[in-house]
């Protein structure tokens, strides 16, 4: 039980936390698109942010349930959740990719940009996490 409460608690911060960066994101990507890169704009762009929001929050609420089993157990179902996510991001990009050649490497570009940034956000709030947890 206490376990569950610590989990709650490290996802209730990490939603806070992540919300947080994605208004970031969506403040800055707002402000360079209607100045600086005004002529790289095309609106899936804030989609890019929110998908990457949602599937962060959700793999991350998935790892810290299993961060409570043992050693073993939990590396390798951390490496095949995030083997999996990787695939998954690199099939959207094809995908999208494939339907929009036009905005392709506006599209890559800011998705590599944004893979980046939730990447270490999530590495770095689950080490904390996993820290506090044991």
């Amino acid at each position: 039980m206490k376990q569950t409460k610590s989990v709650d608690q490290s996802m209730k911060q990490f939603l806070i936390k992540s919300s947080v960066l994605t208004i970031i994101i969506f403040l800055i990507g707002i402000a360079l698109y209607a100045t600086v890169l005004k002529l790289y704009f095309f609106s899936a762009l804030p989609f890019v942010a929110l998908f990457f929001y949602i599937t962060t929050n959700l793999v991350h609420l998935y790892l810290l349930k299993v961060a409570g089993k043992t050693s073993s157990k939990f590396i390798s179902q951390y490496m095949a959740v995030n083997f999996i996510k990787m695939f998954f991001y690199l099939a959207v990009a094809i995908v999208f990719v494939i339907l929009n050649r036009e905005n392709a490497k506006v599209f890559i570009a800011n998705f590599l940009l944004i893979y980046l940034i939730y990447t270490v956000f999530e590495v770095n709030e689950f080490l904390k996490n996993i820290k506090q947890m044991r």
